[in-house]
């Protein structure tokens, strides 16, 4: 046998070892795909409206928001509703033409935020108000997990009236 048949036999490909080889690869694509789609990180436990606004699947008007300036961000303590002064400066705003913005945490039994957004502003009949339940580790706990209300009473941030579902995930 000549040098170059047995350069010939190494370079045909073992079955075995494409198998293992190709099983390697496609647990590599599965672990790369669930860590795109899994549960989003744990907020900062003092600022999840910041954690909320850099979640990769926050909108452009949530991520771009900054409720400080117009009616307030608030981390809201178990059992604690929104103060009526806030949902009043959606609604002056709203009356005058204006854009304003209200950013608000609250947790849910276990202790999870659930934090949402409410905008008005010009050209919008009534409230817009994104919600993600993606810190929720035992109701939502997934990127991806937004619902969004559109409610023609500028004070109705949680959607109890009559209102039409903008997005839901």
């Amino acid at each position: 046998m000549t040098g170059s048949g047995r350069a010939d036999r190494r370079r045909r490909a073992d079955p075995r070892r494409l198998a293992a080889t190709g099983t390697a690869a496609l647990l590599l694509v599965l672990a790369l795909a669930g860590c795109a789609s899994g549960p989003a990180p744990a907020p900062d436990p003092d600022d999840p409206i910041a954690a909320a606004r850099e979640l990769v699947d926050a909108g452009g008007v949530v991520k771009s928001g900054d409720a400080t300036a117009t009616c307030g961000e608030f981390v809201l303590p178990q059992g604690v509703e929104l103060d009526p002064a806030a949902l009043d400066c959606l609604a002056d705003a709203s009356v005058a033409g204006a854009s304003a913005e209200l950013a608000w945490a609250y947790p849910t039994t276990e202790g999870d935020p659930i934090v949402s957004f409410a905008f008005v502003r010009p050209g919008v009949e009534g409230v817009e108000t994104y919600t993600t339940t993606a810190f929720d580790s035992h109701g939502g706990g997934a990127v991806g997990s937004w619902s969004g209300t559109l409610c023609p009473d500028p004070r109705d941030v949680y959607g109890e009236g009559d209102c039409r579902l903008l997005l839901e995930g």
